[in-house]
Order: C-alpha cells, then sequence, then structure tokens
C-alpha cells in the first residue's frame, strides 16, 4: 500500500485541494484494482471507480503530458504543477488501442470537464477486461497524503474523487 494514500485526513495541514472525478460510477478502494501497479501503489497514491461510462473528463484545468492508447491511459498535469495519470480500464495493452479515442495531445491545454478520451466500455466487457478507472497523483513526494471520498458514487466533472493535503 502506498505511504501517502490516507484513511482520513491528517490532523495538521497547511492546505488541501480537491480533485474532481474524471469518470461517473462508483468507487473502490484503490487496493482492489487487479492491475499490481496501481494496486500496490507504484503508480502513486488515488482512487478508483466502476464505470460504465464511455467518456472520462478532464478532473482540473491543466495540460496534457502523454497519451498512452495501448494502455487506454493520459497524463495530465495541473495549473498548480500536480501530475496525474487517468486510465480506463484494467489489463487493455493486448487490445492496441482499439475502441480508444483521444484527439488530444502532448502540450494541450485542457479545462475542467473537458472530455480526454472516449472508449467503448461494453466492448471492453466483452473482452473480458475490467470497467475499473483510476485516477493516481505521479508525483505526490511533497504532499502529505491522498484522502479518497467517502461518497459511493461519483458523476465525472461534478463530484469530487479525492483531496490533497500539504
Amino acid at each position: 500500500m502506498n505511504a501517502k494514500q490516507l484513511q482520513n485526513a491528517p490532523d495538521k495541514f497547511t492546505k488541501e485541494f480537491t480533485t474532481l472525478s474524471p469518470f461517473s460510477g462508483q468507487v473502490i478502494p484503490i487496493s482492489q484494482v487487479d492491475e499490481p501497479f496501481f494496486k500496490k501503489g507504484y503508480m502513486g497514491p488515488g482512487a478508483a471507480v466502476t464505470s460504465t461510462s464511455n467518456t472520462v473528463v478532464s478532473p482540473f484545468d491543466g495540460k496534457v503530458l502523454s497519451v498512452t492508447p495501448l494502455d487506454y491511459a493520459i497524463d495530465i498535469q495541473s495549473k498548480a504543477g500536480l501530475k496525474c495519470r487517468v486510465k480506463y480500464g484494467g489489463d487493455t495493452s493486448h487490445l492496441h488501442g482499439a475502441q480508444f479515442g483521444c484527439s488530444l495531445t502532448p502540450g494541450d491545454a485542457i479545462s475542467t470537464k473537458q472530455p480526454l478520451f472516449t472508449v467503448n466500455s461494453a466492448w471492453l466487457k466483452q473482452r473480458g477486461v475490467s470497467n475499473i478507472c483510476v485516477l493516481t497523483v505521479l508525483n505526490s513526494q511533497a504532499l502529505l497524503g491522498v484522502l479518497p471520498t467517502h461518497q459511493r458514487f461519483v458523476e465525472a466533472g461534478n463530484d469530487v474523487l479525492f483531496t490533497l493535503y500539504l
């Protein structure tokens, strides 16, 4: 488990920032994600959502760092410098980016609620790919930690997925 993944808000902190959910669905602990890199915290602290939505939206204003269609993922950076990975689905590398659509390229500006990419969630499900979506913080070194929401369900671009503490 990642040491930056919090169960409760810290007693003392300087600032807190909320990050909106890029997915709509049911929130699950990141420890229940099948992929070991996320489950064990190698990709940073964060939160996961089971979703059947076909559109993934930006959780904040910022820019695109990279797009990896084979992994159905995009790395983004907020204007404040927060770097996050947004990933849709379980193991998708064997699908070679099929049914993944993204018109963004590295360096593109993004705004809150702007679509980042689309997927065909029904097609993925038919191929045995879990519809677990993950948002992780890639540069959590300066943070006290990341606290996932206590809500059971979140709506993309409207509900907070996690809170960051400095």
